[in-house]
Order: C-alpha cells, then structure tokens, then sequence
C-alpha cells in the first residue's frame, strides 16, 4: 500500500500582490505605504503558509501527520503522509476556507491528494512533477469550487489593513531597505523630495518550468529548488542591499519570491539596480555548477530577463506595474541568436522603453555594453557643451512629424539634415569628436545588412560592424531610431547617472574610417542610388532613362586612381553652392529655365574644356574635374520629366553639403595608413631627386 501525497499551493498570488502594493503602498500618497506590507505579504506565502500548513512551527493542519517533505518552495508545498482520505479532505478544507475568508477571496488555496508508493527517489521527482501537473490542470480548482460552492458565492467585503500586520521588527530584521517610496529620496541626487524619479525594476528567471521538466533526479531538483527559495528572498535582497549602501545605494523591495524579482531604486542608481540583479543570477549558476560537478551532470545556466520603467516617487503603482511588465514580457519574448553567449556566462535580457539589450560576461562587449558606452559618450559631449537636449528634441519632433512621416523621401532628407556635422572644424576638439560619435550611433539605428539575417525577433541596437550594412529608412528602422532618441534624451537627463566616470574623448574608438563610412559614404550612397534615382522610379510614368539623365547632371558616381596607387570612389558634381540651394527652394519649381540660367552662370566650362581637364589630373592621380552643365538638355528633360521638386532639391543640398564636409574630414581626420603612404612617397620621391643630382 502507498502513500498519499499531498499538494498545496497559493493561487493567485500575483493578484494579492498588486493588491496589498497598490492598497498599501500607493493609494494613500500621503503616507506611499511602508516596507511592512511588503514584508506581511512575503512572510505570508512563504512562512506564515508553511506554518498554517505544519510544516514549519506548532500549530498547523497536518503538524505531526507529515511523513516526508518533499518540496517546499515559494507559495506551494507538496509532501506525504499516513492519515486516511478523508482526514486529508477534511484538512484542505479547513486551510481553503480559513485563507479564503480571512482575505475575503484575494487568496485561493489550491490543492490535490492522491496515493502512491514512495521507495525510491525517481517515485518522489514522479510525484513531484505529477502534482505540479495536477495543480495545473482545470479540474483541481472546478472540484474545489464544487466543495466551496457556498463560501464561494458569497458576497466577500475588502479586507482591512489591520487583518495582514505581523508582529516584525523591521529595524532589526532588514534595517538596510528603505521604509517607503520616499525614503529613496537623495539629496544629492535631487532637490525635491516631494517629486522624484525612480527606476522600477522588475526580472524573471527564464525558462525555470523547462528545467524542472527536464530533472531526471529528485535530489537535484529538490536542491535547485532550495536555491531558489535561498537566493529569491528578502532574506538574500537585503543582504545584497547591504554591500550596496557602500556607494550610497538605496533600495525598496516591492516583492521578492519563487523566481520573481521587483524593487526601485532612484534613477541615478539605476546601473546597480542591474547590477544587482545580475548578482543574484551570478550566485544561482556558480551553485547550479557546484551541483552539476557534485552530481556529474550537465545542467544549464540559467538566464534572466528585466524590464525596466522610469516613474515618480508620486505615481500609483498601477500605472507603472502594467508598464514594467509589459517591458519583461518584451525581454522574455526575445529570443536570443547566439545560445553560445550564454553556455559559460549570466546572461540578461535587458528591456527599456521595448528595447531589449543582451548582456553577458564574454570577451567581446555586449549590447548592454556598448549601450552604457552610449550615455558615458552622450555624458561627455554635454560636459564639452554639446546642446543634447536641443539637438535631440529638434531630432525626436521631425521624425515624428506626419507630413515628413509621409513618404521615405522626405523622412530621410529630415534625419539626414538634421545629423549633418555642426562642429566638424571647432577649434574644441573634443567636442567636434563627441559629436561625430553621438550622429554616428544615431545612424547605425538606421544601418541594416544588405542580406537580411534572421537575428531573433528584433534587431540588435548595437550589433556587430559589418561593411555590408547600408542605410535604410523603413519602419523598422524609423521606430529603431525614434526609440532610442527617446532612450538619450531620457539618459540626457542629469540624475540619470549611467556611469560615474567622467568621459574622456579618448577613451571612447574613435575609428577614423568606420566614422567616415557611416557619417558621409553611406549617406551619399543613400541618396544617390535611392532618393534622386530609386524612389522615382516607384508608381512613376516616368522614363527610368529620364531619371537617371536628371540625376546625372547633377552627380556622376566615379573612380580614379590615387598617387598612392589605390583606386578611391567619388562623385564627379556641379559648382553649386548652399545658399543657391536654399533659393532653388524658394522659387517657383516650375521655373526651370531661371534655375538652368543660374546653373549655367557658375557652370561655364566647355565640354572640350572639363574633358582636356580630366586627362590632365588622370596623368597627376587626382581626382577628376567636376561636371559639364549642359543648360538646352536640362531644360528639356526637367520640362518633360517635372522632376525638379522641393523634395529633390533637399536631397541634392543634403548630398552636396554631405561631400564638402567629408572633404573636410579628410583633411582633419587623415588615416594613419594614407599617411604613412604620403611620407613614404615623400622619401622615395626625395631619394630619387638626389640620385639625379649625383648623376649631375
């Protein structure tokens, strides 16, 4: 004859939860709750429910009736015992209607009985599992409702503050975690204590239910259970807490049990909230590893996802509750790409503002990574004097524009003026530097693979550098960008305290070649191949022949070869000049014969003339001479083609100012490797004008 095992769980715990934080913490803003509700309500379905069960203390259901405990974990317990049935029956029953009526339905106990023989340790993981499964299933809570149908009808008032109290003393008990809400309060981050920012923290550990179903011994799943409820406890937060005040660290705990993670911190210590987190994670796989070579087996690391929201000391908590959830849903619900960062590493999957970045321990940096790097860099450019708020808000206004939303055209020629260097030939160094870099990580948003490649549900935000990636202005790509202006303006902000470094222009990879790939090549091809020829051609009667004539007399893509010897691309132009460009726009566009006069009144070279030129700074390796303008052809095909619009006229000033400021960058940025070519042409050329004076 076997036992009966026994299953008891809390059911809708989370609802409790948001319960007691909204009703304790948030609804009486004048008090914003105390850490003694948070306290009650996980002493609640950890201890005061082992108790009321018998496992723990004197006093419980079934206190002297357990044979064995098999599990123990937040908010559920399963173990066996001799009692008859209906004893069992009868017990449950008791504990269902006492947690149901002292919290007036906020509590449901759930729970099932069955019989089975327990020799060995495979017939408890079998139990184990076989109780999780039935616990689960719709028939567990229909046959209690049957039981309760009279309790369960009932009308059920709201339960008062008072009936949750235990008797705690916080001070002794956790004396590191902050009281309340405000008590977060710095002052030396913030000067109103009234009103102030917050970060709120919410991590999951992923995929706990498959490694449960994937343990084949019940001494290993006990254990993994054990550290779990060791590692996701108050207990463990507030001795985290502890080390952390060291650097002035305050936290409050919002809910810490089973595998769930919830505190705020101030939004200057938003990067030790992470750090936190990733602590804990770190400590649960070194004792996962410790079991795995105790038992010689092969168990996998676990993984956890944050999200993240940015709120007021002053909010309810149930506007922000739903908003950080909805960020861990986004970060549980990307999939990672490469499974080998994270075999021998924590991994996170950071979410903010529906951004999720990776972040793990592995020689090359992660997303998260490279993300900090960002708001350092943003850090320093406003320490140099760059007006980041302006330059953002000026971004974040036309790209959410509806007008310039309206076509791909219009939308690129914003983005693309707006990021045009200001500061390239600065006499503030470090400020033109800063900004190079901040309008470079702008337009990666914007970078894509010219072969796309499935990277999980979203793209990276600071993927790896591949010189396959070209400019695209779709929608993925513009919420790409519109996101994470939003993110640098948040950060711009100076109680967001990122990192604590000051940045250095010198510390940040200042790649020479890359910068001016992304700053000015890309964008130049961008809108040589797509806003003055492809995007034409789509819905158009036009001739392709037609557009691509009009493009033509305007810019010509070329090659030539270089003293060096190295084959360079450039654009071959007219001589047209900015504020030329500026009263193309405010004149009449179908005026095209005026604009073909002004055209040609600083475009007079011959054909014979720009051709003899050509040849001759072929012969010097130089690049070749600018464009004929040929005024009759113009005229003709911009009558017959009406391609002469304000949107045309944007993209050729973007594309033309686009070439003369990288000509500049060449001249103020030289790669190392061009001079090193110059000063070897200088020698040989020296050597060789001295030879010929020997042989003089």
């Amino acid at each position: 004859m076997g036992q009966y095992v026994v299953a008891v769980s809390i059911d809708k715990v989370q609802t409790f939860l948001y319960y007691v934080l909204q009703a304790y913490i948030q609804e009486n803003q004048a008090n914003s709750g105390t850490l003694r509700e948070i306290v009650n309500s996980s002493q609640l379905i950890s201890e005061t429910f082992f108790r009321d069960i018998g496992i723990e203390g004197e006093g419980g259901e079934f206190n002297d009736h357990i044979d064995e405990q098999l599990l123990a974990c937040s908010g559920m317990c399963i173990f066996s015992t001799s009692l008859d049935q209906e004893q069992i029956t009868k017990k449950l029953n008791q504990l269902f209607r006492k947690y149901y009526k002292t919290f007036k339905g906020q509590l449901l106990v759930k729970y099932v009985v069955f019989e089975r023989k327990l020799s060995t340790r495979q017939d408890k993981l079998r139990a184990i599992k076989e109780s999780k499964d039935r616990l689960r299933q719709p028939k567990c809570l229909n046959e209690i409702i049957t039981s309760h149908r009279d309790l369960l009808f009932q009308f059920c008032g709201v339960p008062k503050g008072n009936e949750l109290r235990l008797s705690i003393d916080l001070d002794k008990k956790y004396p590191s975690f902050s009281r309340d809400i405000n008590a977060l309060y710095s002052q030396e981050e913030d000067d109103n204590d009234n009103h102030f920012r917050i970060a709120v923290i919410k991590a999951d550990l992923d995929g706990m239910g498959a490694l449960f179903e994937q343990l084949g011994d019940y001494t290993i799943y006990n254990a993994i259970s054990q550290l779990l409820s060791k590692f996701i406890s108050l207990g463990y937060l507030h001795k985290i807490t502890a080390k952390y005040q060291e650097k002035d660290f305050k936290l409050y705990p919002l809910y810490m049990a089973g595998d769930d993670i919830f505190f705020a911190v101030t939004a200057a210590h938003l990067l030790d909230g992470i750090n936190f987190c990733k602590e804990i994670l770190q400590q649960l796989n070194e004792e996962i590893n410790k079991l795995s070579e105790h038992y010689i087996t092969n168990l996998p690391q676990l993984s956890l996802s944050v999200g993240i929201d940015f709120t007021f000391n002053r909010e309810p908590i149930r506007y922000y509750y739903e908003r950080v959830q909805h960020q861990l849903d986004e970060a549980k619900a990307y999939s990672r790409d490469c499974k080998d960062k994270v075999e021998k590493s924590s991994y996170m999957k950071i979410s903010i503002n529906d951004y999720v970045f990776e972040d793990y321990d592995a020689e090359k940096k992660s997303q998260w990574a490279y993300f900090k790097d960002d708001i350092a860099l943003l850090k320093g450019a406003m320490g140099k004097g760059f007006a980041a708020h302006h330059f953002l808000y000026g971004l974040l206004r036309k790209i959410s524009d509806k007008t310039i939303c309206s076509s791909d055209v219009k939308f690129s020629n914003a983005v693309l003026y707006h990021l045009l260097p200001e500061h390239l030939e600065s006499s503030n160094k470090e400020l033109s530097g800063f900004e190079l870099l901040l309008i470079e990580k702008l337009l990666r948003q914007l970078l894509t693979p010219k072969k796309e490649r499935s990277c999980g549900r979203k793209e990276n935000l600071n993927g790896k550098r591949n010189s396959e990636k070209e400019l695209r202005f779709g929608s993925r790509q513009r919420i790409r960008l519109e996101r994470y202006v939003r993110m640098l303006l948040l950060f711009s902000d100076q109680r967001f305290a990122m990192n604590g470094d000051k940045a250095q222009f010198t510390r940040f990879d200042f790649d020479k070649k890359r910068i001016r790939s992304t700053l000015f090549n890309k964008p130049m091809r961008y809108l040589y191949h797509q806003s003055l020829y492809s995007s034409l051609k789509n819905g158009n009667t036009i001739k392709e022949y037609d557009i691509r004539q009009f493009r033509n007399f305007f810019a010509i893509f070329d090659r030539y070869t270089a003293s060096n010897g190295n084959r360079v691309q450039t654009y071959r132009r007219l001589q047209i000049s900015s504020s030329m460009f500026h009263r193309f726009k405010k004149m009449d566009k179908s005026q095209i014969g005026t604009v073909a006069e002004m055209l040609q009144s600083v475009n007079d070279r011959t054909k014979e003339d720009i051709e003899e030129l050509k040849a001759q700074r072929e012969l010097e390796k130089k690049a070749p001479p600018g464009l004929f303008f040929d005024k009759e052809s113009f005229r003709s095909v911009g009558d017959r083609t009406n391609l002469w619009t304000g949107d045309y006229i944007d993209s050729l000033l973007i594309f033309y100012r686009l070439n003369e400021l990288s000509i500049q960058y060449r001249t103020l940025y030289r790669d190392n490797s061009n001079k090193n070519q110059d000063n070897k042409n200088k020698k040989t050329n020296k050597k060789h004008r001295s030879s010929k004076g020997v042989r003089r």
